[in-house]
């Protein structure tokens, strides 16, 4: 099967950039530090139409790297949270090597009501990337909430590093849900996850969370590949034996650039 089939593109260029609206405008806190972490490790994805979602399931099940169930699977919800010119989105569809994004995680099946969450600032430099997480308390009902409300309880939850965080990202950009499969080497060293069943909302539009107009996004299956960059040898050696090729995806510039 040629390449080109697989290829699931992020889509977007310079003439797709996204501008803040002016009613939500805010002037920018100065740009993260961001710095090498001990903790960096290399995380590669393989983009597939959903249809092959048999086919993915046999690779794992014959991969000679042995993967072994290694959490239920579960669903996975997430909040994104932007500046008010997009310099998240636009650096991720720009290609930038060093960027940082801001999520909100928690997991279950209800989306409307975040509990158990947490913040989670992503950074990426080069092809190593790393997180910093903040439990938040509290639980929050999404479908009670307008957005200024959440954002003013959800500092109020966050701890002081968090909330500085929120001082950068101040927009609540997207709301997405997808099912993950948890996989992992015998010695915990290599990771995988499978991810299908996405959705998407974009939040742009509304003062209160859109959780009615999911974005027209493609139905697609997201392998991710994860391994501390001291085992890139064995990443590599894994990625060989699936007969799909490498790309760059995002979850979140999916939902925001979905037409």
């Amino acid at each position: 099967m040629a390449n080109s089939e697989w290829r699931i593109a992020n889509g977007g260029s310079a003439d797709r950039r996204i501008s803040g609206s002016a009613d939500r405008r805010i002037s920018p806190s100065p740009p993260l530090p961001l710095s090498p972490s001990p903790i960096a490790r290399y995380e590669i994805k393989i983009p597939l139409p959903a249809h092959f979602l048999g086919d993915v399931l046999a690779w794992v099940r014959l991969h000679p790297a042995h993967w072994r169930v290694a959490y239920p699977p579960r669903q996975v919800n997430n909040v994104y949270f932007d500046t008010a010119t997009f310099t998240g989105l636009n650096a991720n569809v720009d290609g930038v090597g060093d960027r940082a994004k801001l999520r909100l995680r928690w997991y279950g099946d209800e989306v409307t009501r975040i509990a158990d969450a947490h913040l989670e600032l992503k950074r990426k430099q080069g092809m190593a990337g790393w997180k910093e997480s903040a439990a938040i308390t509290g639980d929050f009902d999404l479908t009670a909430l307008t957005w200024p409300a959440f954002m003013a309880a959800l500092r109020r939850a966050a701890a002081p590093e968090a909330r500085r965080w929120l001082e950068q990202f101040t927009v609540p950009a997207l709301i997405n849900a997808y099912h993950r499969a948890y996989y992992a080497t015998p010695d915990g060293v290599l990771r995988l996850t499978v991810d299908t069943d996405l959705r998407a909302c974009d939040q742009r539009p509304s003062n209160h969370p859109n959780l009615r107009r999911p974005a027209p996004t493609e139905s697609v299956i997201i392998i991710e590949l994860k391994a501390p960059i001291a085992a890139a040898t064995r990443l590599s050696a894994a990625l060989a034996h699936f007969p799909a090729p490498a790309d760059r995806f995002s979850k979140y510039v999916q939902g925001m650039l979905a037409e």
